[in-house]
């Protein structure tokens, strides 16, 4: 039991790490903005395309991970990945530290979309994709 788990643990800090690596990227994106180095803005735009499109790669990995689970331990998981999840569904130190590296990525993505909207509302106007 242990050793799948671990690994969907391992899948998710690695998430994380691209998620953070994602989040400053966007954070020069808008410092570049700013600059009015569009140059820049658009090399990091690139850069930040193939940090998305490794954050893609990393969740298909754990879609196959939680594949291989017996149907119990994929709930656990699965329950594990939502912020509603209760406490005392966390009883098995592997899915708590599954829950716990799940809303660290939370967090970040959040701080990425508000670095982002200012970025799309800065560009786009009132077409930016966070104006509808």
């Amino acid at each position: 039991m242990g050793t799948a788990l671990m690994d969907i643990a391992v899948n998710l800090q690695k998430k994380y790490n691209k998620i953070n690596e994602l989040q400053d990227t966007t954070k020069q994106m808008g410092d570049s903005l700013q600059r009015n180095d569009l140059y820049a803005f658009q090399l990091l735009m690139k850069i930040r395309t193939g940090i998305m499109l490794e954050v893609d790669s990393i969740d298909y990995q754990r879609d196959d991970l939680l594949q291989c689970l017996p149907e119990t331990e994929k709930k656990l998981v699965l329950d594990a990945l939502s912020t509603k999840v209760q406490e005392s569904q966390l009883e098995l130190p592997e899915i708590r530290r599954i829950h716990e590296i799940y809303m660290k990525i939370e967090r970040s993505l959040e701080s990425t979309i508000r670095y982002d909207k200012a970025i799309s509302v800065k560009i786009g106007g009132n077409d930016s994709f966070y104006k509808s």
